[in-house]
This record gives structure tokens, sequence and C-alpha cells, in this order.
């Protein structure tokens, strides 16, 4: 497994999700302090667990069943005017450059949610060539969720989580090589 070789961090396109127009947004939790650290942040594109009840939010465990999975969409805020970009965006559990802390902003996943992102570990797939050779092939491409946030691609549904389809190879706004995702069952 090794994620997509990005410019920067991960970038998130909403296409069609429902927790924006339901309300099934979670803004009131913080990153665990454990997980993430300037060295590992939370990037918009990543789908992350929710531990309500900790006010927390982290990785998802892979053999943990019964667990809240939703997309991180944080608002960019630019934090130096020579670094523009979605790509230069990210959440560390600590303090930033000036000294403010945020919480992500995340969705909780249903069924039939479509996005678009470069968040992505290639998972049994070499490279993004092989992906597209695949999905153009008519073989379905599912995406897990992975342990480091970063949706996992492989030729089979995942038994833990939710299953997702990946659509079709695209790009995103700069340019850089991304997924369409969607959620076939939560």
């Amino acid at each position: 497994m090794a994620r997509m070789v990005i410019d920067g961090f991960g970038q998130v396109e909403l296409n069609n999700v429902a927790f924006r127009r339901d309300g099934r947004i979670e803004a009131q939790c913080a990153l665990d302090t454990a997980a993430f650290t300037s060295q590992v942040p939370a990037e918009n594109g990543m789908i992350l667990r929710v531990k309500k009840a900790e006010h927390k939010i982290t990785f998802a465990d892979a053999s943990a069943e019964n667990q809240l999975y939703a997309l991180n969409y944080t608002s960019e805020h630019m934090y130096d005017e020579r670094k523009p970009g979605l790509k230069n965006f990210s959440l560390s559990a600590q303090k930033n450059e000036i000294g403010q802390d945020f919480y992500p902003r995340v969705g909780y996943l249903a069924a039939g949610d479509l996005w678009t992102t470069n968040c992505i570990d290639l998972g049994t797939y070499a490279n993004v060539s092989a992906v597209q050779s695949a999905l153009a092939s008519g073989t379905v491409v599912y995406a897990a969720v992975g342990t480091q946030g970063a949706a996992v691609l492989g030729s089979t549904a995942p038994s833990v989580g939710p299953v997702i389809q990946v659509i079709k190879k695209t790009t995103m706004p700069d340019g850089q090589d991304a997924f369409q995702l969607q959620v076939l069952k939560v």
C-alpha cells in the first residue's frame, strides 16, 4: 500500500453529499492529539472516525466495528499569502503558527454521497494508470477506510466500514490526479 503521490496535502471537492443538506456535520470535536501532529496532519479528503463521547476525531480502527465515519472537508485557512492554494492546507492537533487551533469540519457518510479527492492510498494498485486501466476495463474498484485516513483502493468490497466505489479518475482544480468516490453502503 502506498499513498498516491501528490503535491502538498489532500484536497476534496464535494460533488453531491447529503450531510450538507441534512445537517449530519460534526464541528465540535477536536483532533486526537495522540494521532494528529504537525508530522501527521488531518488532510481534507480523509475519512476519519468520530468519537463523540470523547469529543475527538481520530483515525479509523480497522478491527473495530460500529464506528462513525466522516469525510473531512474543513474550510481552508490561508496562513501564508506566499503559499496560496487548497494543497497547502491541513490541520494538526497542535496550535498553528499564529497560535490558533481549529476544530475540523467532517460530514457523516451516507449511501449515495459523491466526492472527488486526491487523498488516496493506491492499495493493491501499482499506480494511478493501473487504477484507470481497471476502471476502463469495467472492473469495479472499491475504496476502504484506511487506518491513516486515506481511502485504500482494492478489487474487493471492504468487510468493515462503508463500501465505497471509485467512479472515475479525474483531476483536482489545480490539475493533480484524483478519483471520484461514491458510498454504496454504510
